[in-house]
């Protein structure tokens, strides 16, 4: 009958060591699940203050530097200078096409304008 107890105490002794662990586990588990919400909401609070903040502020004029803006041609200016491009280039005898010409006459434009800007700066 000895042994019986010996067992009987063996079981409660595992059965209470369990249950400890189980509740010191939940305790552990239960106490950063309710510091990872107040953290969160503190610095959710401070990045909405920090853009409201960012907000009221009047914002600079960005404006890229005169060299690296890009010129601006019309269409019209194109359009006449690949037509003078073609007909030099009909009259020369030398091959091409329409997308060609339209494309040295944009090529010129700019270059003309990029040197006007230079000139001008």
């Amino acid at each position: 009958m000895p042994a019986k107890k010996t067992s009987e105490s063996a079981a409660t002794k595992v059965k209470t060591t369990s249950e400890k662990a189980v509740k010191t586990s939940a305790k552990k588990i239960a106490k950063p699940a309710e510091q990872n919400t107040a953290k969160p909401t503190a610095t959710l609070e401070a990045k909405v203050k920090k853009a409201a903040s960012k907000s009221t502020e009047t914002p600079k004029a960005t404006t890229p530097p005169p060299a690296s803006r890009a010129p601006h041609i019309l269409r019209e200016d194109i359009q006449l200078r690949a037509y003078f491009i073609s007909e030099r280039r009909q009259t020369m005898g030398w091959p091409g096409n329409s997308s060609t010409d339209w494309i040295e006459a944009e090529s010129q434009l700019v270059a003309e304008a990029k040197r006007r800007l230079k000139k001008t700066l």
